[in-house]
């Protein structure tokens, strides 16, 4: 049973429903009347114009739905705006294949290290340390600590020649403490976050031509959160590449996989357009 408050306002409900039915019957009646004392070009005149309304308004709903902007899809774009061709052999890939047993052997005796199962000390230690000091939980923050701790972890090499030249690539531990070139802190940052459980299909080695200083850089790219973020020795924190378009890819690396990237000056602006307006 119904509480008593709420009787009352089922009956005003009621009272209002038969009030509403009167009125559309004495308004139907009503209107009834004018419609049979008008002459027949009159009603027809009226129920043109009625008509005439009602295309209208789907017309106007049609238009309002297939509006371009409303079918226009977002435009894919690769690494910093750029078109990306999978496949290639480019003298940095060459040097990448060369580091990449050192580096996945290291990568386990810091698993191992990190399980138990072997002693962490020297270099070894100084790398679980760096990864431990980043947290567990993935997130934005994690990714720039582990970005300014790199950065931090080694000096900048002034005698090392410029990523994709005749230097050597170090592997994390050969790196971490001493000095390096970019193209090393780009490459322990990708196999540190491998060691945090990122997923190796969401990381990049990239090599870039910095336009503003008119020199090849390496960097490391992670996608997080739908967003590709770009771990990099010259910036504190991982910067969105949207924020750096300065730099123009030139060959992006993941394992086993070579990727050569062109970019137009229409290209980037396009990108960039498509970011702003979200």
């Amino acid at each position: 049973m119904a509480l008593p408050e709420y009787r009352g306002k089922h009956r005003r409900k009621r009272g209002l429903l038969r009030r509403s039915f009167v009125g559309m019957v004495v308004k139907a009646a009503f209107l009834t009347g004018i419609v049979s004392s008008m002459s027949s070009a009159q009603a027809d005149n009226l129920r043109f114009s009625y008509q005439s309304k009602v295309r209208r308004r789907r017309l106007f709903s049609l238009v309002r739905f297939t509006a371009p902007n409303a079918t226009k899809k977002r435009e894919s774009f690769g690494l910093f705006g750029s078109v990306e061709i999978n496949g290639g052999n480019s003298r940095a890939f060459r040097k990448w294949q060369v580091v990449l047993p050192e580096c996945d052997q290291q990568l386990a005796s810091l698993k191992e290290c990190f399980a138990g199962n072997l002693r962490c000390a020297g270099s070894v230690d100084y790398w679980s340390r760096i990864i431990r000091g980043v947290g567990h939980s993935k997130s934005l923050r994690q990714l720039s600590l582990l970005n300014s701790y790199i950065n931090e972890s080694a000096g900048y090499d002034p005698q090392a020649i410029a990523a994709g030249q005749a230097d050597v690539w170090r592997a994390p531990l050969q790196f971490l403490g001493f000095q390096g070139d970019c193209e090393d802190y780009a490459i322990a940052k990708y196999f540190s976050l491998l060691a945090l459980g990122y997923e190796e299909p969401d990381l990049r080695f990239v090599v870039v031509k910095d336009s503003r200083r008119k020199v090849i850089h390496a960097v490391t790219t992670v996608q997080f959160q739908g967003a590709c973020y770009v771990l990099d020795s010259l910036r504190p924190v991982a910067t969105k590449e949207i924020d750096l378009l300065h730099y123009q890819p030139l060959v992006s690396m993941q394992r086993d996989l070579h990727f050569t990237h062109f970019r137009t000056a229409e290209m980037r602006q396009r990108f960039w357009a498509q970011h702003r307006n979200g």
